[in-house]
């Protein structure tokens, strides 16, 4: 027998958000590549369990844009210079002009420090490419690519940035950090209390709404 709608395991469990770090004197600025869900949770993560401030937002559709940039960057005033973009290329073009303007002496706005790229999957290589000459830390959302190429490609791009390892590039496997998880390694790797693993058996509990959009694409 199928549980009751309102059996505990259908409930979403809310976890509290990790407390908000001191700000430092100079926090980094962030951009926030797509608007859609994933972007938007970034988004409110940033200002609510991060010692980061969200800046601007590159994303196509404009009312996805202006949504993400009322809510978390300019509120209800309209967009500065330097926060609405509708594209990654826009913000890149716009990201070298701003940089040959700063080294003539011009008063510019100021640069930003990393990006969070949330745009469909098999968009991830040619924005993470397209921006590696910037040299800014970047947070990838899962998975990095759709394609081995892809993958390939990206690794050559970042391993060519002038030698440097200076900058920080993640995938937001973000479930590594989750609470049973990371009991689960203090446990075994740390305590090791639990023993040797022998065997494991992975499963992923895929919900309805996962089907209703992500498993269809």
């Amino acid at each position: 027998m199928a549980p009751h709608a309102d059996s505990p395991a259908d409930q979403e469990v809310t976890l509290p958000a990790t407390p908000r770090p001191t700000m430092s004197l100079n926090p980094p600025r962030i951009l926030v590549i797509g608007a859609g869900s994933r972007g938007n949770a970034y988004a409110k993560a940033v200002g609510t369990s991060t010692n980061g401030i969200l800046v601007a937002v590159a994303e196509p559709i404009a009312y996805k844009r202006q949504r993400l940039g009322e809510a978390y960057i300019w509120g209800k005033s309209r967009p500065s210079e330097g926060q609405s973009f509708d594209g990654w290329k826009s913000y890149l073009t716009y990201e070298l002009e701003r940089r040959e303007r700063a080294a003539r002496g011009e008063d510019v706005p100021e640069g930003i420090d990393a990006v969070f790229i949330c745009t469909l999957d098999e968009q991830h290589m040619e924005v993470i490419v397209g921006l590696a000459p910037l040299e800014i830390h970047v947070m990838c959302e899962k998975p990095l690519a759709t394609t081995l190429e892809d993958c390939v490609k990206i690794y050559k791009a970042l391993s060519s940035r002038n030698g440097k390892q200076s900058k920080i590039f993640s995938i937001g496997h973000v479930l590594r950090y989750s609470p049973h998880n990371m009991l689960l390694r203090k446990l075994l790797l740390q305590e090791r209390v639990i023993g040797d693993v022998l065997s494991v058996n992975h499963t992923e509990p895929v919900g309805w709404w996962h089907f209703t959009h992500s498993y269809v694409r």
